[in-house]
């Protein structure tokens, strides 16, 4: 009798099994890290659109020498975040109210003496809340240039 070789054709239910779990671990792993990512993507989109909206409306008032109450007059930025619904414009009022993390007044973009002598541009942080992906976009914001003046003594046309 002579030895008989057999060809194997296909993988046995134990190397499927070891391979779906092995999936399923790297997939339990990456998808949170991959959320995460798109996250704080999302939430370094909004910081530079903040960014560029005070540059924007800075050049508004210089340009025209006035500031209008609607911010989104001022600013495509503006329009940008009230039209992703990041940023609810106040009514009436030179405020834009930008929320993030389930919180609304994150952050507050306004014009402090709106048609007074000393028109600024404002970025304020809602003190009261502790959310932690509010205060993560709050870090992302160069404070260092706000107030922003829009006229008065350090604008000079």
């Amino acid at each position: 009798m002579g030895s008989h070789t057999h060809l194997r054709n296909g993988f046995s239910i134990i190397e499927l099994v070891f391979v779906l779990v092995t999936i399923g671990i790297l997939a339990a792993v990456a998808i949170p890290k991959l959320a995460a990512t798109r996250n704080d993507a999302l939430m370094s989109t909004i910081a530079h659109n903040i960014m560029i909206a005070a540059e924007d409306i800075a050049a508004y008032a210089v340009t025209k020498g006035r500031t209008e109450s609607n911010l989104s007059q001022m600013s495509y930025s503006v329009k940008e975040l009230i039209n992703e619904g990041d940023a609810t414009q106040i009514a009436g009022k030179p405020e834009l109210d930008i929320q993030w993390g389930g919180i609304n007044r994150c952050l507050m973009l306004k014009i402090e003496d709106q048609g007074g002598n000393t028109e600024t541009l404002v970025i304020e942080a809602n003190g009261t809340t502790t959310n932690s992906q509010c205060d993560r976009l709050r870090s992302l914001i160069d404070t260092s240039r706000f107030p922003i003046p829009l006229r008065g003594t350090l604008i000079v046309q």
